[in-house]
């Protein structure tokens, strides 16, 4: 179709069709540009919510038990924290300073993640105490087995706290602890991190 100056074009269903359908490749253009790739709407859930942790708390009582003749010394914590989710798919580290100990079994203020297993001497007799922990829905309980039934009750010097990591976090390989940052590589690396190392990569205060 030509298009002559000075005359005018005589609107007929064709023309009326092609300039519709000029008209919705304009407007398509128009919004494939303002959505160019790249762009994204407001930010969704990932499935990782925020890290969740505690203030150091000493148990106000331990329950006694004896499994296979063995003493084991139990205190629990409600934690709402440790949803069925938190269980079933997050990562909850808990930290023990044991300063109830001579500082020669424990240095004075030094934390470490449970389980925690010590070898000290009674008298002659080497004895194993192994502190654990024990997550289920809305519980802590912190636990001392000792080898040799050392103990009649315990020290309330004892002092715990937790750090949960929910579900959702996609754990990184392996890196040299000191060179750990983010919830992913403490997932993958916090056994072989410090006590210092795994709350300066969380953003916990010490």
């Amino acid at each position: 179709m030509h298009i002559f100056p000075g005359k005018s074009l005589r609107k007929t269903p064709a023309t009326t069709t092609l300039l519709l359908q000029l008209g919705s490749i304009f407007l398509i253009s128009l919004l494939f540009l303002s959505c160019k790739k790249g762009d994204t709407g407001p930010a969704g859930a990932t499935g990782t919510a925020n890290v969740i942790y505690s203030d150091w708390f000493t148990p106000a009582t331990y329950k006694k038990d004896t499994v296979f003749g063995t003493y084991g010394f139990s205190a629990d914590k409600a934690v709402t924290a440790l949803t069925q989710q938190i269980v079933d798919s997050g990562t909850v580290i808990v930290f023990g300073k044991l300063d109830g100990y001579v500082t020669s079994v424990w240095p004075a203020a030094q934390v470490s993640a449970l389980p925690i297993s010590l070898t000290y001497m009674v008298g002659s007799t080497p004895n194993i105490d192994t502190w654990s922990a024990l997550i289920t829905t809305g519980n802590l309980r912190i636990r001392l087995v000792s080898s040799l039934n050392a103990y009649g009750s315990i020290s309330n010097a004892h002092q715990f706290r937790y750090i949960i990591i929910p579900g959702g976090t996609k754990a990184t390989a392996s890196v040299t602890p000191g060179q750990i940052t983010g919830r992913g590589n403490v997932l993958s690396n916090y056994s072989q991190m410090s006590y210092t190392e795994i709350c300066q990569s969380l953003g916990v205060p010490q």
